[in-house]
């Protein structure tokens, strides 16, 4: 069983990182913060049977509870419209910020795509260590990234940033 104090001392040492895993499938500050937060409220109250990798599992919860909140809402945001603190959290959670055309696209993507297309080619993580952050299969972690990049590819078709990469998207 956790105690308060110990959530708080693991809140100071990952919570930046748990928003992070989880900013990735979401491109949304708010429900980044939604999801971290989540994640450690059901530390107090549901604390997992193995406490040996409590990082890891505090990530993997954020991240299925900021999918489900994707799923139920069913969000879409229109082509041009993103969030004005997502270039500094951009920042954040990876070395190369994202141009707001890309970003764009990414939020019209489903979220599971959305991440797993995050997740192994923006992150360059292996497609275990994806599946695992995800909670998902091998299978459908590759399915997913293959499905997201096919829509991407579609979203960018035409835009200025295909332009500037000098090749037909």
């Amino acid at each position: 069983m956790v105690t308060e104090a110990e959530v708080a001392n693991l809140f100071q040492a990952h919570a930046a990182a748990v928003h992070a895993a989880v900013y990735r499938v979401t491109l949304d500050a708010a429900a980044a913060e939604d999801a971290t937060q989540e994640a450690f409220v059901r530390l107090l109250t549901r604390p997992p049977r193995d406490e040996s990798n409590l990082p890891a599992w505090l990530k993997r919860v954020a991240v299925n509870a900021a999918i489900d909140a994707l799923r139920r809402t069913n969000r879409s945001v229109a082509l041009g419209d993103h969030d004005a603190e997502a270039p500094e959290q951009a920042a954040v959670t990876a070395d190369v910020p994202l141009s707001a055309e890309l970003e764009s696209a990414l939020k019209r993507l489903k979220a599971d795509h959305r991440a797993a297309v995050l997740a192994v080619d923006r992150d360059g993580m292996s497609y275990q260590d994806a599946a695992a952050l995800l909670g998902v299969r091998l299978n459908k972690l590759k399915t997913d990234l293959l499905r997201g990049r096919r829509a991407l590819h579609g979203l960018l078709r035409g835009t200025e940033l295909a332009a500037r990469s000098g090749r037909e998207v």
